[in-house]
């Protein structure tokens, strides 16, 4: 029997009602599509691609199941039939928002935006995903979402959505492995997670930082300024005081370690937070974000980057830990400065002083 009469007699069947008798027909298109892949005009695809959808309605998930993982992979299918399967339930789409790359970023963005996360994490899962795709994916998708995205090295991401993956980053730390362990982030935006990691992610960082040659070097703190220069926020009437008082003291050669101790012991944050920033380098939110973690790690890569004496650290750390536990971990406080690395700390604390001179550029 020729191609045309087969194609005759599936059409006649396709309007069965048995659903017995559309399942076997299913079948036998799509065993016939792929029997006619070599010899097939794009005319014919075409009618595949109407005879299968039209017995493809109604039919039970676990048929539809088998057909979409026959098309998944298939060369030039019937395009209309896999965006049906691409919008359709999980169990069906996913083999198609996988594989298929008959699907255009116009399609795999109309699926984002219609279905859920599941859909989305499948296709974030691609081979390739393009930075249109995967822009739609991080501005639309959940934190789980995006990082099966960050994690895959098959998918492009442009600079300003790495930047906002990082920002979400900052706040989960369910997104910092996969922040960290990608290849291609950008080295100032890397940087800017050492103070919100764990101890291993910290040391990758370091890694990354000391393959640097100077020209690389130069490029990303330059922009880490630009950025910074853009993410410096106003600030309160208390905290401009604050601000204006660490001011008065630095320039009077009175800003020291005991002075900053007193602030903290006087529960003057504020002002404890701005002497801090100005004594290291840093920015305010640095100084916050390590205090208000209480993060020991990043405060005693701080201080050794900016040549606090031991006991000034241990000091800072025993007052901002608080309560008896951290007095009697004094010891180990001084310990933990110690196994600090200056140089790996001071190469770090470059792009945090890039920070700094971008809020004071703007604050000026």
């Amino acid at each position: 029997m020729s191609t045309t009469s087969r194609f005759a007699k599936l059409i006649d069947l396709a309007s069965q009602p048995s659903s017995e008798q559309r399942r076997d027909l299913l079948r036998e298109v799509t065993d016939l599509f792929f029997e006619t892949e070599e010899s097939r005009t794009e005319r014919e695809t075409h009618l595949f691609g109407d005879v299968l959808r039209a017995v493809a309605v109604d039919m039970q998930d676990s048929v539809l199941v088998e057909l979409a993982q026959r098309f998944a992979r298939a060369n030039n299918p019937p395009v209309d039939l896999m965006r049906d399967l691409a919008h359709h339930r999980f169990p069906v789409a996913e083999q198609v928002l996988l594989n298929c790359t008959a699907l255009t970023d116009d399609d795999l963005i109309g699926v984002i935006n219609k279905r859920g996360q599941e859909h989305a994490r499948a296709i974030a899962r691609r081979e390739t995903v393009s930075e249109t795709v995967s822009d739609v994916i991080v501005d639309r998708g959940d934190d789980e979402t995006v990082d099966v995205l960050v994690r895959n090295a098959g998918a492009k991401i442009s600079r300003p959505t790495m930047e906002k993956v990082v920002d979400r980053a900052l706040e989960n730390s369910k997104l910092h492995e996969g922040v960290v362990g990608r290849a291609d982030m950008p080295v100032d935006l890397l940087n800017e997670m050492y103070f919100a990691v764990e101890t291993r992610l910290r040391e990758a960082i370091l890694e990354r930082n000391a393959q640097l040659d100077p020209e690389d070097l130069d490029m990303a703190l330059m922009r880490a300024r630009r950025r910074m220069q853009k993410a410096v926020q106003g600030e309160t009437q208390e905290m401009a005081e604050a601000r204006a008082l660490i001011a008065r003291r630095a320039a009077s050669g009175g800003l020291d370690g005991p002075y900053l101790v007193s602030l903290l012991r006087d529960k003057k944050q504020h002002a404890f937070l701005f002497g801090l920033a100005e004594m290291t380098g840093v920015d305010i939110e640095v100084a916050r974000m390590i205090t208000a973690r209480k993060d020991m790690d990043a405060l005693a890569m701080l201080c050794r980057a900016s040549g606090f004496e031991r006991p000034l650290f241990v000091t800072l750390a025993v007052l901002i830990g608080g309560g008896e536990r951290a007095t009697a971990q004094a010891e180990e406080f001084g310990r933990l400065y110690l196994r600090v690395p200056v140089e790996a700390a001071q190469r770090a604390m470059r792009f945090y002083k890039v920070r700094r001179s971008a809020e004071s550029a703007v604050a000026a």
